[in-house]
């Protein structure tokens, strides 16, 4: 019920709107059952007219069925019009929201979950989402209205034949909804689930048919996909299966309905309680009341689905404003670059119940160039993370200061943040477009010279020159038509457009070659002038330039000095390095 009600919430932005393909909707229905209606008292009548020898005047009713034919015409392309306009404009909202909703998460959640269901939520339960008006709440709110007008029309008429339709009508809107609700709230669970991870399997099998072939393990990954595909196919064949034994139900009590008020209105006309045409009309009028509530079976069969859809969502919206009130207010404080120092305190992170780091100390001061060594698994990745705030911090606290000003830095802004701190990750993307647009994604405002220079700066001025196009060289989806050593150092090149206080290196020479490494190396150089940089590396030839080394094992700092210190102190750490 919570999750029905936050769907009317996020209805209210459009409600006049949807109001207004309501009362569209509702005018479609009863003027479709004022001409039933009316049409059988009108064809009876000119019957009894022909059989009896006598005039009547046909032009009145036959204006009146005009009229009413030409309003349910008026109305439902009207209600069409507005109803599905409203919901475009709703799925748009929706949309935004939810992707607003994957921006404000932080960096740990959106790790720790599957990229394919992120993926899956944005689209498939978004567009689940688009049956919400107009296949239940629209069919819900048209029962509301017109229901009350067709029982008040037809009571005036016959009590016992408004009886006989509205105990029909209950069945129909009510009681088969609710069983069918009822019984297929797990299925659509399940189903919801399956969708989910079908997706997920189908992305994860094209994005590793590399891999699966390498190993010859697809036929294993189609069979898994296959054996999905089948569960959740049943799924749908209970779901439909159901919806077919509603619509079934729901025409055999429209029939019986009329069968009874038959049964009840022709002793009537016998008696002559009641004109024989009416007999016509009111049967008609009986099937027609129907329609109010044929499509309520179909609304509740969707509901559980809806609602299930809503949950996945709502979920990450409840889980990016806890995030939110974990934090502290943001600040937006300037800081002098020149003078930024950072300090680690007491830092505790854990993932579930594995400690990753725990009372960890250290500072970086202003130009200084500190690395952290250590095997896999110390630590080193959580810290950084921690770092550059792409995942909250638990325990602990980093300040951020200078001359004047002192902050938390998880309180800065993102902007300010990433104004201070600048990461250069070991898997750099680079984006589908031009050599220039990917320079421009640090510094939008950077002319062609800066970028010229900056690339100058990161070793790539012969490949540079050697680019028929030059900035305006398409590098290909995720930088296909680039080596990885120029890959590393067109992100280096970023980050000298952005000019950051603190550079954030993370094994910026691994996995390249001798030529490539050298390469690097010089425009990591090159950075080391103006920024303080802090680097994950095991490299003997860069850590010999650090000021100072941290040394990481199973989440605690082992020692800290200079790499000639910690050679001659510690074994371990001369057979740690020297791997490399």
């Amino acid at each position: 019920m919570t999750n029905f009600i936050r769907l009317l919430k996020l209805c209210r932005t459009h409600y006049k709107a949807m109001l207004l393909g309501t009362l569209l909707a509702t005018l479609t229905v009863l003027a479709n059952v004022g001409l039933l209606a009316i049409s059988g008292w009108f064809l009876a009548s000119m019957a009894a007219a022909g059989i009896a020898g006598v005039q009547m005047n046909y032009f009145t009713p036959a204006g009146t069925i005009r009229f009413l034919a030409i309003v349910r015409t008026a109305s439902r392309y009207g209600e069409r019009l507005v109803t599905h306009n409203a919901t475009f404009l709703l799925l748009s909202e929706i949309r935004v929201k939810m992707f607003a909703t994957l921006s404000a998460l932080n960096n740990h959640d959106l790790a720790m979950s599957r990229s394919a269901d992120l993926v899956n939520r944005l689209q498939n339960d978004v567009d689940a989402l688009d049956k919400f008006y107009l296949n239940i709440l629209l069919p819900m709110l048209v029962a509301l209205f017109s229901v009350p007008v067709i029982m008040l029309f037809m009571s005036a008429y016959n009590a016992n034949v408004a009886l006989i339709c509205f105990m029909g009508i209950l069945c129909i809107g009510v009681i088969i909804p609710a069983l069918l609700s009822i019984k297929l709230n797990k299925n659509s669970h399940k189903e919801t689930q399956l969708s989910a991870q079908l997706r997920a399997e189908l992305s994860d099998t094209l994005t590793g048919l590399r891999e699966l072939s390498i190993y010859q393990a697809r036929n294993q990954q189609l069979n898994k996909c296959d054996n999905l595909s089948e569960q959740y196919n049943q799924q749908l064949f209970i779901r439909h299966k159901a919806l077919a034994n509603a619509d079934g139900l729901s025409l055999l009590i429209v029939q019986l309905a009329m069968l009874a008020s038959m049964v009840t209105l022709i002793p009537l006309v016998y008696t002559n309680s009641m004109v024989n045409v009416e007999l016509a009309m009111l049967c008609l009028f009986v099937l027609a009341s129907f329609e109010s509530v044929l499509q309520l079976p179909n609304a509740f069969i969707e509901l559980p689905n809806v609602l299930k859809a809503a949950q996945r969502l709502f979920s990450l919206e409840d889980k990016a404003l806890a995030s939110k009130h974990n934090h502290t207010q943001t600040i937006d404080t300037a800081f002098d670059k020149n003078n930024i120092t950072i300090n680690l305190k007491n830092i505790r992170y854990q993932y579930d119940e594995q400690i990753a780091v725990d009372n960890v100390n250290f500072s970086l001061k202003p130009k200084q160039k500190v690395a952290m060594v250590g095997t896999s698994g110390s630590g080193k990745t959580t810290l950084v993370n921690l770092l550059t705030g792409l995942w909250p911090l638990q325990q602990g606290q980093i300040l951020i200061s200078d001359e004047t000003n002192t902050a938390q830095l998880h309180s800065l802004t993102n902007n300010a943040r990433a104004d201070i701190i600048n990461v250069l990750a070991q898997q750099h993307h680079i984006f589908d477009g031009t050599l220039k647009d990917n320079l421009r994604y640090s510094a939008p405002k950077a002319t062609n010279d800066e970028m010229r220079h900056a690339l100058s700066l990161a070793q790539l001025q012969p490949w540079f020159e050697n680019l028929d196009e030059g900035l305006n060289t398409r590098l290909g989806t995720a930088g296909r038509k680039v080596s990885q050593g120029q890959s590393r150092r067109i992100a280096m090149a970023q980050a000298l457009l952005k000019a950051p206080a603190v550079l954030v290196l993370d094994e910026p020479t691994e996995g390249l070659d001798n030529q490539s490494k050298q390469s690097v190396m010089q425009a990591i150089m090159q950075v080391m002038n103006n920024a303080t940089v802090l680097t994950i590396t095991h490299d003997p030839a860069l850590l010999r330039h650090m000021d100072h080394i941290v040394w990481l094992e199973n989440g605690h700092v082992i020692a800290q000095g200079s790499h000639q210190e910690l050679s001659e102190k510690f074994d371990d750490y001369l057979a740690l390095t020297t791997q490399f």
